[in-house]
């Protein structure tokens, strides 16, 4: 599995990384919301790990972005935002998912791991449809 972390703290995408390769799963780091954008444009992603606060822009606007642009690779919203309107906007915008920080990393790892058996089913080129599939967040 290929994921894409566009985050922009460095511990944490350190961490993301340093566990995704523990489990066999091949990350790639984005730290700003341009870098974010040319790696998911131009890479083989099964899915995304999109922060929305970024240097240069939001992951939301990121996410829309993507997905007008016909792009189908499962978004997971990994944010500190938590409040019922910001994890609305993230799955309005197109994310599949949204877990909000601290979580817990196997959580993160069967949620990767979900999103990507449903993207495996579709086509992933940006000519394709726009896929979006519902995964409710955390209630709080």
């Amino acid at each position: 599995m290929r994921v894409l972390i566009v985050e922009d703290d460095p511990e944490l995408a350190g961490l993301l990384r340093d566990g995704l390769r523990a489990q066999r799963i091949d990350p790639t780091l984005a730290a700003t919301f341009a870098e974010g954008r040319e790696r998911a444009r131009g890479g083989s992603f099964d899915v995304i790990i999109l922060d929305v606060r970024l240097p240069g822009g939001t992951g939301f606007d990121l996410c829309g972005e993507l997905r007008r642009g016909g792009s189908t690779i499962p978004v997971l919203m990994l944010t500190a935002l938590d409040g019922l309107d910001d994890r609305v906007r993230g799955l309005e915008v197109g994310a599949d998912d949204y877990l909000t920080k601290p979580f817990a990393f196997r959580e993160l790892l069967a949620r990767l791991k979900a999103l990507a058996r449903i993207g495996s089913r579709t086509s992933r080129s940006i000519s394709a449809p726009v896929r979006c599939v519902v995964v409710a967040g955390r209630s709080r």
